[in-house]
């Protein structure tokens, strides 16, 4: 490897022997096709950013019940927490200096001033201490001791712990032993994953891998993650070799496919965020009993004031200007809950209630759990009550009898109960197809807190429900070291009873929550797995449909087991069933039983475009029908496993002639739907990248979407537009697979680029997919129009397809011809790329000699095709969609 470091002219990052022989550089583009021609580079792949995505907890899950009834508590078993390091001197890991006890091995891979950007280097050390606290927390939920009242280390016996009267409850695995792999920074992102899987599948470096950990946590990822992410490359050797690979599913909320990798590698266990009814809180005092809620996030300093309440005679929410004087006083000011109808935010009315001489501000909300912080601002301190809070407290506001006491000490403090949101969806969890296995609790967890040496912090997110699911499976590996990983995601999956719902109780589909929240208890006495993965994936449907996929139950136990299967729906499908082919089984010990599941679709005219009941339809937003479930295993013992598929109808439409010919669709939310451009470039298959070619190829079947068939152009009375043709299916077109289209016209240059709408993170705000054109060079918008040219009110299936129409209002340019070229941009790029682009068509011009009637136009047989030499037939199946007249 020193050779091809020294032969790229750049530095070493990392570097890696066990899992996936390599070296991660920061070089220049420039050098990599020479590097990939050298005889000992086998591959050479771009390493993908990636980000940081308990007490109670554990009563939910039924983990202290293991505790209680099985003695289990990880005893042996070590635990790998891939993140920003662990606080080892905290006593909720026994306190002292690196390794102790509990914190046993690890190693700093990054440094502290690391960010993972391109000018950011490693700087490795010994010394995994945290510096950011996102660790610390993750590492005490999988395998902390638990910290008492005083601040010491809990050292009692776990099996009649009184969780209620700890500082800080322990982690689900209290015995286990971890390791700290510390791959970031104080902050910023990584790119040193894969080095830090590698290490764990060989700690002390000696090429024997019977040192290699038992369970490797992941609370990181990066949204709109590939399955074939290059790390998840390293995952799957983990895997073969045994380890357990647990990952959050990701923060990225209610969208499509914005599941994290590596999370959504298959090998792995993807994790969802889902609710507790307990959380930490801060606090604030009213006549000696104190209150749940938040405080402001802008205001820094301390503060102790007892003052008393009062509400404004006009102007109640504080979005105006207020005139009444508020000296010595803390004000109410009214919230509105709805994000679409709220007058302003927490720093507007603060500023005011500030302005106006207030010492605080006291905010009330109707919602059982906040949904979000409150910013404030840096003057004064202000306090958003829970609802329970704020009903209680009303009364004396109005009757003007209302005082408060306000101070910093009662942060993250008070304790609150609302069993209304127990195993609930936390909204920022993100959504999958199939590649989530469970959900866990992850909200206003409350773990160690960096830095503290005994306190605690709440925290949210995936990466909170990530190491619940890390610690059951330590505790699993505890008792069964002879499992595969395979036998204990299955135990995992097929125990997790907890039904989770949206907020207005609507069941969650598999999309969402996997098999359901996971329940330590049940997994650990299961000794009947059911083996296998019942995901059908994208099924295009021109006909009737029977296929199915293979479970396999396996009596692990020492007497015979009756069960009965049956298939139980939870998203639905007009004109789509799953049926369980052996609906009673009987295993002898040791036994084992095959199960087909199958899908049928005997009638395509029956389907409709359908949306999973919890999908909110606003704002037209894209959506896809999904038929999904649980095949359901009952009798001897309880068990299940998730049933995924989304179904469309597909038509087989051609040209013959200048009309329309074949088969078409016409039914509810499926109408045929046609572009007519003019061909303007067409482009070959790219190869596989490998030894000898190393640029102009596609590194994995996530960049084959990019590879460009066909590009045109069209117009219409209102709107220019771009016709992008690809050689296989995308992926999360707008994240991992942009379409682009450079053009100049009238002397202007311009850029137009498949997208998602982002808020100012560059976090997806909607799943509605823009063709937003902005002045080359700059970030100056001049339009957008939705891919296509219609929202998700009108199906063009956008979803899992290989042509797309990027339109801009005519009114946004200048007239003229144009003169454009179209790229894709993604990801992951060939080795030899100089750029973020893996494909590239030759130029062509357009001079609106074709001017069609629409675009995506609802066509049948027999229908007139305009003149134009390209043809896109929007719903026909994959690879048939692009004609060249």
């Amino acid at each position: 490897m020193s050779r091809v470091v020294s032969r790229s002219g750049g530095r070493e990052v990392a570097r890696t022997t066990n899992a996936v022989p390599g070296v991660v550089l920061s070089a220049d583009r420039a050098r990599l096709a020479a590097l990939a021609r050298m005889p000992e580079v086998r591959a050479v792949h771009r390493m993908v950013p990636k980000k940081l995505s308990n007490a109670h907890a554990v009563r939910l899950t039924r983990t202290s019940d293991v505790w209680k009834s099985l003695g289990r508590l990880g005893d042996g078993v070590r635990i790998g927490v891939i993140d920003t390091g662990i606080d080892y001197r905290h006593a909720d890991f026994g306190g002292g200096t690196f390794p102790n006890a509990k914190v046993v091995g690890g190693y700093d891979f990054a440094g502290d001033a690391y960010t993972g950007t391109s000018e950011s280097l490693p700087e490795p050390d010994a010394d995994p201490v945290d510096c950011d606290g996102h660790g610390t927390h993750v590492a005490g939920t999988a395998a902390g001791y638990g910290v008492n009242t005083d601040g010491t280390t809990y050292r009692g016996s776990y099996s009649s712990i009184d969780l209620d009267a700890m500082r800080i409850g322990p982690g689900t695995a209290p015995k286990a032993q971890l390791y700290a792999l510390k791959v970031f920074g104080c902050k910023g992102g990584t790119n040193l994953t894969a080095q830090a899987l590698d290490w764990a599948l060989d700690p002390n470096g000696d090429g024997d891998f019977s040192d290699r950990l038992d369970v490797v946590n992941l609370s990181l990822g990066s949204d709109f993650g590939a399955p074939d992410d290059p790390d998840a490359l390293f995952v799957r050797k983990l895997v073969e070799h045994g380890v357990v690979v647990v990952a959050a599913a990701g923060n990225g909320g209610d969208f499509y496919d914005v599941s994290g990798s590596p999370g959504n590698t298959p090998e792995a266990i993807s994790v969802a965020n889902s609710r507790d009814s307990f959380s930490m809180l801060d606090g604030l005092e009213v006549a000696g009993q104190r209150w749940a809620g938040q405080y402001s996030q802008n205001f820094k300093e301390s503060f102790d004031l007892t003052l008393p309440v009062v509400r404004l005679s006009s102007n109640m929410d504080g979005c105006q200007p207020i005139s009444e004087p508020l000296a010595g006083k803390i004000v109410w000011l009214e919230w509105d809950d709805s994000d679409a109808t709220r007058a302003c935010g927490s720093g507007a009315r603060t500023d005011n209630a500030w302005k106006a001489g207030a010492a605080g501000v006291l905010l009330p909300t109707t919602l059982p759990v906040f949904a979000a912080g409150i910013a404030g601002n840096a003057h004064i301190p202000a306090f958003q009550l829970t609802a329970a809070a704020s009903s209680a407290l009303r009364p004396a506001l109005e009757a003007g009898t209302l005082t408060a006491h306000l101070t910093s000490a009662l942060k993250v403090a008070v304790p609150s109960v609302e069993p209304s949101i127990a195993d609930t969806i936390t909204p920022s969890s993100s959504r999958s197809r199939s590649s989530i296995a469970v959900a866990a609790p992850g909200d206003t967890i409350f773990s160690a807190a960096s830095g503290t040496a005994s306190d605690g912090v709440s925290l949210g997110g995936t990466s909170m429900a990530s190491p619940h699911v890390a610690g059951i499976a330590a505790l699993l590996r505890e008792v069964h070291p002879e499992w595969t990983v395979a036998e204990i995601k299955a135990a995992l999956m097929n125990t997790a009873s907890g039904v989770i719902r949206d907020s207005s109780g609507v069941r969650e589909a598999p999309m969402r929550v996997g098999a359901g929240r996971v329940d330590g208890l049940a997994a650990l006495s299961s000794d009947v797995l059911v083996l296998g993965d019942a995901s059908f994936g994208t099924v295009e449907v021109d006909g009737p449909v029977l296929t199915s996929r293979t479970l396999e139950v396996v009596n692990k136990g020492s007497r015979t087991v009756r069960l009965h299967a049956g298939y139980e729906p939870i998203t639905s499908v007009p004109g789509v069933s799953f049926r369980v082919t052996v609906p009673y089984l009987v295993l002898r010990p040791g036994g084992s039983a095959s199960v087909s599941v199958q899908l049928r679709i005997s009638d395509t005219r029956a389907l409709r475009k359908t949306p999973d009941p919890t999908v909110s339809l606003d704002e037209g937003r894209q959506f896809l029908a999904e038929a999904s479930g649980l095949v359901t295993f009952t009798g001897d013992r309880s068990l299940r496993v998730p049933v995924y598929a989304a179904p469309k109808p597909v038509s087989r439409l051609t040209v013959a002639g200048d009309r329309v010919a074949g088969r078409g669709l016409d039914q509810p939310g499926y109408q045929s739907r046609m572009t007519v451009l003019q061909l303007g470039a067409s482009s070959g298959r790219l190869p596989d990248c490998g030894p000898g070619v190393q640029d102009d190829c596609a590194v994995n079947r996530t960049a084959r979407g990019g590879d460009l068939r066909f590009v045109g152009a069209t117009a219409t009375s209102d709107l220019l537009a771009f016709g992008v043709a690809t050689w296989s299916t995308w992926a999360n077109i707008g994240s991992n697979i942009k379409p682009a289209v450079r053009f100049s016209v009238g002397g202007k240059d311009f850029v137009t680029t498949a997208e998602k709408p982002t808020n100012p993170d560059g976090e997806v705000t909607a799943d509605i997919w823009l063709a937003r054109t902005v002045v080359a060079g700059t970030e100056d918008v001049v339009d957008e129009q939705p891919l296509n040219g219609l929202d998700g009110s009108s199906d063009t299936n956008l979803f899992d397809s290989d042509v797309v129409v990027l339109p801009v209002a005519r009114s946004a340019l200048p007239s003229g011809p144009v003169t454009y070229t179209a790229g894709v941009r993604t990801r992951y790029t060939a080795p030899a790329d100089t750029d973020d682009v893996v494909d590239v068509a030759p130029a062509a011009t357009f001079d609106y000699s074709l001017i069609v009637p629409s675009l995506s136009t609802v066509v049948r047989p027999g229908d007139r095709v305009p003149s134009g030499s390209l043809v896109f037939f929007h719903h026909n199946a994959s690879g048939n969609r692009a004609f060249v007249r």
